[in-house]
């Protein structure tokens, strides 16, 4: 959403600059304080897969509705916002499920891991948003988050609900 909220928007809603990037606004401010929050969350907090496909499940929830519906722009801004501080608070969570299950001695390697691969996406995302943007299609930018998101949740779902069933043994 970072790099197509505004043009995504505006294709698909005919949302002025000036709102579009209001909502952009709220969506980094409110994804940094999310941070804030979930890192005082995942602190005390066992439960981090919760966090992270609830923060994971507002983000899909509120980008289909943008998808399908045009709030208008104060319920816009409050709704991309929300989607923001969801996502944000989910990253600690994140981070706590990734070092969990890191091997001893491979902290570095794992997270070098992921960071290449969060690049990866974010070199791959554009290439895709773009072709959605250029054929007509811009609900699939919106559409395209909410799938990537639910396959997110999918992910730590099932892969914690893995883990829990190999600790129980």
């Amino acid at each position: 959403l970072n790099q197509y909220l505004v043009v995504g928007l505006g294709a698909l809603h005919g949302t002025t600059a000036s709102v579009a990037n209001t909502a952009l606004t709220g969506l980094l401010a409110m994804s940094a304080l999310g941070v804030l929050f979930g890192g005082s969350v995942a602190a005390r907090s066992e439960r981090h897969y919760l966090i992270t496909a609830g923060g994971m499940l507002v983000t899909a929830v509120t980008t289909v509705l943008i998808a399908f519906f045009d709030p208008g722009a104060l319920l816009l801004v409050l709704a991309i916002s929300l989607g923001g501080f969801a996502s944000g608070m989910a990253v600690p969570s994140r981070d706590m499920i990734v070092r969990a299950v890191t091997p001893a001695g491979s902290f570095g390697k794992v997270f070098g891991f992921l960071t290449t691969g969060l690049h990866l996406g974010s070199v791959v995302a554009p290439l895709i948003f773009a072709q959605f943007l250029d054929h007509g299609h811009p609900r699939w930018v919106f559409l395209f988050i909410a799938v990537c998101s639910v396959l997110a949740i999918l992910t730590i779902s099932f892969g914690m609900s893995g883990r829990r069933t190999a600790e129980a043994a």
